[in-house]
Order: structure tokens, then sequence, then C-alpha cells
């Protein structure tokens, strides 16, 4: 192996690294958000908060990494689609991170107003299936696992119906409610939102994983 490979090995493994280190982190403030809302956790709310600009660095890193290789590097095309990919899907891990601190942002908001409202069963179901989602991404990236890939990019379809289903039912619950009902209502409304663009971000971190592996875009 020429010295030249085994430097740009090193700077893909380097950025590999932290994109997994950037998923991780981007899954631990998820599970927080969401540990937040069902235990009206409004310290948990704030960690999720205060930890969303490491994430955020961390993109800019990668992205700067990847460039940095391709300019040095001038990768052939395997390589070149590898950071293509992990241009791609770090936006997706930063954007995964921005829902969670968004739904930590309505637990705060809504925290005075909850009273003895229950949270719609619904939500319960369609957050672990958004967890799982994610989770499960990153498991097909770090062992680069294409079943696991289009596996995840199949559960985005229940994670839509999912949220269709809550809507409506929280839609419903809105009839003849009190104001400070309604405004607890409006924020389950967004953080279904949330919950759903999360599962999108992990279906294109799952479809990125297909492209870098396949060459090809998932249908």
């Amino acid at each position: 192996m020429t010295s030249y490979r085994k430097e740009f090995q090193e700077e893909i493994k380097h950025i590999h690294n932290e994109i997994i280190r950037m998923g991780y982190l981007a899954e631990e403030a998820f599970q927080k958000s969401v540990t937040a809302l069902f235990e009206d956790n409004l310290d948990l709310a704030k960690e999720v908060k205060l930890g969303d600009d490491i994430i955020d660095s961390l993109e800019r890193q990668i992205t700067q990494s990847c460039v940095r290789v391709i300019a040095r590097q001038k990768p052939v095309a395997s390589d070149l689609r590898d950071i293509t990919a992990s241009m791609k899907l770090v936006t997706d891990l930063e954007r995964i991170a921005d829902h969670a601190e968004d739904i930590s942002d309505s637990v705060l908001r809504m925290h005075d107003k909850r009273g003895d409202m229950m949270i719609p069963e619904n939500l319960f179901l369609m957050s672990d299936v958004v967890k799982d989602m994610i989770a499960s991404v990153l498991d097909a990236y770090v062992n680069r696992d294409l079943n696991l890939a289009y596996k995840i990019i199949r559960l985005d379809d229940k994670s839509d119906m999912l949220a269709e289903e809550l809507i409506s039912h929280i839609s419903k619950q809105m009839q003849g409610c009190t104001d400070k009902q309604l405004r607890v209502y409006i924020e389950l409304i967004m953080i279904t939102s949330h919950l759903e663009r999360a599962a999108d971000h992990a279906q294109n971190v799952a479809e990125w994983i297909v492209y870098y592996i396949e060459g090809k875009y998932a249908s």
C-alpha cells in the first residue's frame, strides 16, 4: 500500500469514527427528549438543548474534513461515493438532533399547562418506532448492513401512518377543550410532526447507506 493510499484510508476512518460519534450523540439527544416528554422532566429537556451545539459543531467539522479529502486526495469513484454519502448523512443526523431540541422546547413550553392531561397512547408507540429506526440506522452504518438499511426505509411508512392517526386523534380531543388544554394539544401536534420528520431523516440516512454500499439510490 502506498503512503498516499494509507493516508487517505486513515482520513476516511477518522471521518467514519466521527460520524459514529455524532450519530450516537444524536440518538442520545432524541431518547432524552422523548423521556423528558413522557416524564415531564424539565432538567432533561434543558440538557438536550445544551448539547445541541456539540452536534452542530461535529457536523461542520465532518463536512470540512470531507471537503479537504476531496480537494487533497482526488478520490476514485467508490471512495468519492463514500465521502459524498458521509457529507449527506451527517446533515440528516444533525436534523434528528434538531428535532430532539424542538421536542424539548415543547416540553418546556407546556410544562405548566399539562396538569393531569394524558399523553396519547399512540405517541408512545410512535416514539418507540422512531427510536428503533434511529438506533437501527446507526447499527446499519457501523456494520455496513444493507438488509437492515432497507428494513429502516420500509419502517418509515409505519411512522407516517402513526403520525396521521395521532394528529386525527388529537384534533378530535381539541374540540370543546379549555384554552390551556388547547395549547398543550397544539404542542403535541408539533411533537408528532417532529417525530415524523426525525423518522424521515433516519430513512434518509438508510438510503445514503444503500447508495454507499450498492452505488445506487434505494427505490
